[in-house]
C-alpha cells in the first residue's frame, strides 16, 4: 500500500467527523513519499490538530477498522496500532519541553505549526492533509530542503542536539539512508555535540545501530566515514564495542 492508498482509505473513515479537517500525515513518511509517491510503506505517522487528537482518532479508527486495542500513551498523547498492516502512531500536535538532563519531555497541546518546531529536521517537518492531499510546510524550509537534498535542524542546533543528543545519530543515519548533505550550520552543532552521544542508554544506541547494519556495506562505510570526522566514533564506541571491529 502506498501512503495515497492509506490516505484515501483514512480520508473516507473521517469524512464528516471531528476529525475532518485536523488530520495529517507527519515526518519520514511524508518526505518518503515526496522522494518517491510510489513507495510501499510499512509505517506512517498521524499529528492530529485537537487536544488529545491522537488517542480519540486511534480509538475511532478501531472501531471503525474493527482492529485490535491502540497501545495508548496517555502523558505523551500518543496511541500505536495497525490498519492493514501498517504500522501507525498518532499523536496530537505538541509542544515539548525538556527538564534538564531528562529525555522524556513534558508535552501539551500545541498547534501546528508548533507541532512543526519540535521536529528533528526541516525535511520531517513536513504534512500532508489526509481529506486533500495538501503538502504543508510549516517551518518554510522542508521542501526547498528536500528538494536541496540537505539534513537541518528545524530550530538553533546547538540547542536542539543538547535537548536530544539522539538526533546526531539520526542526522548521520539520514545522510546515509537519504544520500542527503548536512548542512554547514548542523554538521558544526554535530562536532561541538558529539561528546552527548555518550550520555545516550545503550537501548538507543543499539536501536540506530540495528538500523544501519541492514544497509549495503557502501553506506555502512560512508557512515562509519562520518562518525569519524565528525568525533562521534569515539562516545559511540562507548556504547556500541561492536563498533570497533568496522
Amino acid at each position: 500500500m502506498t501512503l495515497t492508498e492509506l490516505r484515501e482509505l483514512l480520508a473516507q473513515a473521517i469524512k464528516d467527523t471531528e476529525f475532518e479537517s485536523h488530520t495529517y500525515f507527519a515526518g519520514g513518511c511524508v518526505r518518503d513519499f515526496l522522494l518517491n509517491p510510489e513507495t510501499t510503506i510499512i509505517e506512517a505517522d498521524i499529528a492530529v490538530e485537537l487536544p488529545e487528537g491522537g488517542i480519540k482518532l486511534a480509538y475511532f479508527l478501531q472501531e471503525k477498522f474493527n482492529t485490535t486495542a491502540p497501545v495508548i500513551h496517555k502523558s505523551f498523547g500518543t496511541a500505536k496500532m495497525t490498519i492493514n498492516n501498517i504500522k501507525i502512531e498518532l499523536v496530537m500536535t505538541r509542544s515539548e519541553k525538556y527538564p534538564p538532563g531528562k529525555r522524556h519531555p513534558y508535552v501539551q497541546f500545541a498547534d501546528l505549526y508548533t507541532d512543526c518546531l519540535r521536529r528533528d529536521f526541516t525535511i520531517n517537518a513536513l504534512y500532508q492533509e489526509i481529506m486533500t492531499g495538501k503538502i504543508l510546510d510549516p517551518c518554510q524550509k522542508g521542501y526547498q530542503d528536500l528538494q536541496a537534498r540537505v539534513i537541518r535542524s528545524v530550530q538553533d542546533p546547538l540547542h536542539s542536539f543538547a535537548e536530544d543528543p539522539l538526533r546526531i545519530l539520526r542526522a548521520l543515519r539520514f545522510a546515509v539512508t537519504l544520500d542527503f548533505e548536512i548542512s554547514p550550520e548542523t554538521l558544526s552543532a554535530i562536532k561541538t555535540n558529539a561528546h552527548l552521544v555518550s550520555t545516550l542508554s545503550n537501548n538507543r544506541c543499539s536501536d540506530e545501530y540495528s538500523r544501519i547494519k541492514k544497509l549495503s556495506p557502501e553506506q555502512i562505510a560512508h557512515w562509519k566515514k562520518l562518525l569519524e570526522e565528525t568525533g562521534v566514533l569515539t562516545y559511540l564506541k562507548t556504547r556500541i564495542p561492536e563498533l570497533t571491529k568496522l
